[in-house]
């Protein structure tokens, strides 16, 4: 068997065992291995290629099933197998340049990152068949967990208890959000990893393919309409609500990316305090991030990059 292939069958079994042990574990422990889940996996898709990538999928998606159960291992499959396997395929998707035909022109990381984006706003509906069909039945144990917060807080931060109303509307405003909470945390997840992972595989001499000009990242001119059509099917009934609050947040998280790369391709044409500024804002003060969002969802209309001009060098 090639040695890709035993590297990207490892790399699954990493990223199994580590998705296992973030369900399994205590919620801080959960928290801190999730956040690594997919860098094994998508160091051997960008190291080795996509096809490593999935036979590790596959074989991690086997062991959980013995290790879990058979939803648990298609769970895993569609956040994680799935998704590492076609950013590496993509990734690596190239053509001859016209002018140039012994140079590669290789797929744009705007276009990577739309891909992904739209897979993250698939995925919480994916998964709708694995926790019985509906977001709906996790109302009484969310009920219940609003009604013993209080009782959790202690000190300056100590709450009053909540009305059975306010138990109510609260719960009610949490559910219809998860898909939209769900499809953002795993696309911020997965392109922090996807990143991770680019910068590893560059630093060891494996990455295939030319570094991306990450500050000049820019989505398929449709991308805007898709965003307000999500947004405008998140007031529906139904499923189609669902779907319309699941590619919302994943969307606007996208567009979070693209002013933060704005920003990085401002600092660098003009002052780089400026990403210090920005970032420490990002941290302290939240409502930053729907000013990064605008910027992103705006600026192909008002060529921000082009008023501040180009620089050779890149991020």
């Amino acid at each position: 068997m090639p040695v890709g292939f035993l590297i990207g069958l490892g790399a699954g079994l990493a990223s199994a065992l580590l998705f296992y042990s973030a369900a399994r574990g205590t919620p801080l422990l959960g928290t801190l291995l999730v956040l690594l889940t997919p860098l094994p996996s998508l160091l051997a898709g960008l190291g080795w290629g996509w096809l490593p990538a999935a036979a590790g999928a596959v074989a991690g998606a086997v062991v959980m099933v013995f290790l879990a159960s058979a939803p648990f291992a298609v769970g895993y499959f569609l956040a994680l197998g799935l998704p590492v396997a076609l950013a590496a395929y993509l990734a690596y998707l190239s053509r001859p340049e016209p002018q140039n035909p012994a140079v590669r022109e290789w797929y744009p990381a705007g276009r990577l990152m739309a891909v992904m984006s739209l897979y993250a706003g698939a995925l919480p509906i994916l998964v709708l068949p694995l926790i019985g069909g509906s977001y709906e039945i996790l109302h009484n144990p969310l009920r219940e967990f609003l009604r013993r917060l209080p009782a959790n807080t202690s000190g300056d931060v100590r709450m009053q208890p909540l009305t059975d109303q306010q138990i109510e509307a609260l719960s009610e405003f949490l559910i219809a959000a998860l898909p939209g909470a769900f499809a953002a945390y795993w696309l911020a997840i997965f392109t922090l990893n996807l990143y991770l992972a680019g910068r590893i595989a560059r630093a060891s001499g494996r990455l295939g393919r030319d570094w991306p000009d990450l500050p000049a990242l820019a989505y398929p001119p449709g991308f805007p309409l898709l965003a307000a059509l999500a947004m405008i099917a998140s007031f529906a009934p139904g499923i189609i609500g669902v779907l319309g609050v699941s590619f919302t947040g994943a969307l606007l998280f996208a567009y979070l990316i693209a002013g933060l790369a704005l920003v990085h391709f401002i600092a660098r044409s003009r002052a780089p305090w400026i990403l210090w500024f920005v970032y420490a804002a990002l941290i302290l003060f939240g409502p930053t991030a729907f000013v990064l969002m605008l910027a992103g969802l705006l600026e192909p209309v008002l060529k921000l990059r082009q008023r501040v001009g180009s620089s050779p060098s890149s991020t």
